[in-house]
């Protein structure tokens, strides 16, 4: 088993990678799940919180868009981003400039909102326990905002617990 400090130093060596300005990494896919519970969902100014079902999922895509999806069970509230927005705040908080918002049923094509402002979404790093993701963005006057804690489990990739290990040299 791996110590807090080995964990720790992997997830800074690799949110460093995701922050910096790198074009190799837009190629790269992945997505990441975690649960926890769920402070704020609004859509359109309405509060959707008590509905809300406690899951963020996060996805990669290949040519660089990373969107943050959250749940009221039975609509997703997504949020739009580049990977190349990516920034890295006071060393552990990893934040994303929106470019579009879209609220609909799970499993149709979401429809972006793309007049957007104050858009963002962050996240703690969830290897380091508890963390907060949440995104925010304001639509002609109205919020779309939503926020989970999490449970401080690892994400789950792909929906299969893979743990963190070493690579060999």
């Amino acid at each position: 088993m791996f110590d807090k400090s080995v964990i720790a130093g992997l997830l800074i060596a690799s949110v460093l990678v995701v922050g910096a300005p790198c074009v190799a990494a837009t190629n790269q896919t992945g997505s990441w799940t975690v649960t926890g519970k769920c402070k704020r969902l609004i859509v359109r100014n309405e509060k959707l919180t008590d509905a809300c079902t406690g899951e963020v999922a996060q996805t990669r895509n290949a040519d660089g868009i990373v969107t943050f999806r959250f749940s009221d069970g039975r609509n997703w509230l997504i949020f739009r981003g580049k990977q190349a927005t990516t920034k890295l705040r006071q060393g552990y908080k990893t934040v994303l400039d929106v470019d579009g918002v879209s609220f609909g049923k799970v499993g149709e094509d979401p429809e972006f909102t793309t007049k957007v402002g104050g858009a963002q979404c962050s996240l703690g790093a969830p290897y380091r326990g508890v963390g907060i993701v949440g995104c925010t963005a304001t639509v002609s006057f109205q919020i779309w905002a939503a926020t989970v804690e999490t449970d401080g489990r690892l994400p789950m990739p792909d929906s299969e617990y893979i743990r963190p290990t070493l690579s060999k040299p």
